[in-house]
Order: structure tokens, then sequence, then C-alpha cells
């Protein structure tokens, strides 16, 4: 796990959580004492304030919790040691969901072994997640994507499953269900089609 954000910060209080809130106004104005002042502990309250957001944001695209800690943690690092160069055009919370979802997108793209569907499938929800400004709001889109992919049609439900929660390749669906590659290939591509329409449906 990354440990120069440890460096960066002191265990946060639950004093300075409670007073923020996840609140825009407040991390923007915490933002701008980071920026203009090097105040660390606005940067710790910030840190305190977003820090499980933006993990369960990349744990959902990484399936890996020490991997999306650690990409949160550089996006921390970065944001502290560049902080006297951002300038950012909306808020601050926003800008940090961006930044872990284009960071994890990065890594997956990085990886060899991952396959393009799963890079697909990662974006829509990663895109998704950007809209959630709290916890509560997290959750419900979770569950709706969950709702979503049970409410797929038996067949292309189950190849969705296998390649998505057990990485396997078409040929290995294919092998395992006796169905033609190009049947597994057009299944999977019903899926991602219905996936798109109902998050847009729900307001994305």
């Amino acid at each position: 796990m990354v440990t120069q954000i440890s460096t960066l910060k002191q265990q946060p209080s639950k004093a300075s959580s409670a007073k923020i809130h996840n609140s825009e106004m407040s991390i923007d104005n915490l933002f701008q004492r980071v920026v203009t002042a090097d105040d660390r502990k606005a940067f710790e309250m910030i840190f305190d304030a977003t820090y499980t957001l933006l993990c369960q944001i990349s744990f959902r695209m990484m399936k890996n919790a020490e991997l999306a800690e650690e990409i949160v943690d550089d996006v921390f690092y970065s944001f502290w040691k560049n902080r006297s160069n951002i300038n950012i055009n909306t808020s601050f919370k926003s800008y940090l969901v961006a930044s872990v979802r284009n960071r994890s997108l990065d890594y997956l793209r990085k990886q060899k072994k991952e396959k393009p569907s799963q890079l697909e499938v990662a974006a829509e929800i990663a895109s998704a997640e950007t809209i959630a400004s709290d916890t509560l709001a997290y959750e419900e889109l979770k569950s709706h994507i969950s709702t979503t992919i049970q409410s797929l049609p038996p067949q292309c439900r189950l190849i969705f499953m296998m390649s998505r929660e057990q990485d396997l390749t078409y040929k290995q669906i294919s092998t395992q269900l006796g169905l033609s590659i190009k049947t597994v290939d057009t299944q999977m591509g019903r899926a991602l089609k219905y996936l798109r329409n109902e998050l847009k449906a729900f307001g994305l």
C-alpha cells in the first residue's frame, strides 16, 4: 500500500469529520486554504471527509480493496505535492472523484490480461459514480446497477457474470456453455448495451 500519504496527515479527528460532513462548499473552502496557505489541517479534513467514498468508487472498478486504497492515496499525495499548481473549474470533490476514476481506468488499461469488455463496464460504472455526492447516493446507484444486471435475460446474465465475476475469456465461456464464441460475443454486447440504456434511464 502506498505509504507517502501517511507523512502528510495525522489520524483524522471525529470532530473534523462531523464539522464538514461532506459539504461541497466546506470542501471547496478547505481546498482554497490548502492551495493558498499550505494548510495541512485543511488537507487532513478533506482526506477524512472523502476517503471512504473515493475508495468505494475505485473498488467498484478495480475489484481489489488494497489497489483501490493505493490509487486514492496516490491521488491525495499528488494533490498535496502539486497543490500550488492545481486549477479547477468545478467543485474540488468532483475533481477528486474524476481523478480517482481516471487513475483507476489508467491502471486497468495497463493490465495486458484485462479484457476490453471489462474495461468498458468499468468505465460505465465509473461514469455513473461521478454523480455520487455521498455514501447514500453511491449505495442507491450500486443497488440500481445490481438490479439491472439481475434483470438481464438468463443466458445473457450468465455470460455477463462469467466474464465479469469469474474473469473467463469468451473461449472459456463458450466451451463451458457449449456455445459458439460469436454467440458469447453477441450476448455480451447485448448486456453492455442494456446496462448503458438503464444507466441513462437512471438520469446519468
